[in-house]
């Protein structure tokens, strides 16, 4: 499988109603920007979506719906004085995760994660 960049994964966890996030390093991805447009009735609606390939090669990550990825290695940490709304001002691509399929089928170099998100 093919990789174009890395990315930084931060997993977002609620622990007595406080909000916490991990930082994890991913070492390759591809990063795929899709650009799209939707007219429904009333008008134009914005459709761009990011789908993320992580290669099961490169490690096991446990992502959900809610998690952020970064495009590239991000070393900032999410606290109260860097909050997430931070991370998407001093990183231009930056998603939250809507979707996490599973490929595993085919031979190992073909099986992946695929993510998607906005």
């Amino acid at each position: 499988m093919q990789t174009n960049t890395a990315a930084t994964l931060y997993v977002k966890s609620v622990s007595s109603g406080e909000e916490s996030w991990t930082r994890q390093a991913i070492s390759a991805v591809f990063w795929e920007n899709r650009k799209a447009a939707n007219v429904i009735q009333s008008g134009m609606l914005q459709a761009d979506k990011v789908a993320v390939y992580i290669p099961f090669s490169v490690g096991s990550f446990t992502i959900k719906p809610g998690d952020v990825l970064v495009k590239g290695l991000a070393t900032d940490e999410i606290s109260a004085s860097f909050t997430i709304t931070d991370l998407k001002k001093a990183y231009s691509d930056v998603i939250t995760v809507k979707s996490v399929d599973t490929m595993d089928y085919g031979s190992s170099h073909m099986q992946h994660l695929q993510i998607g998100g906005s």
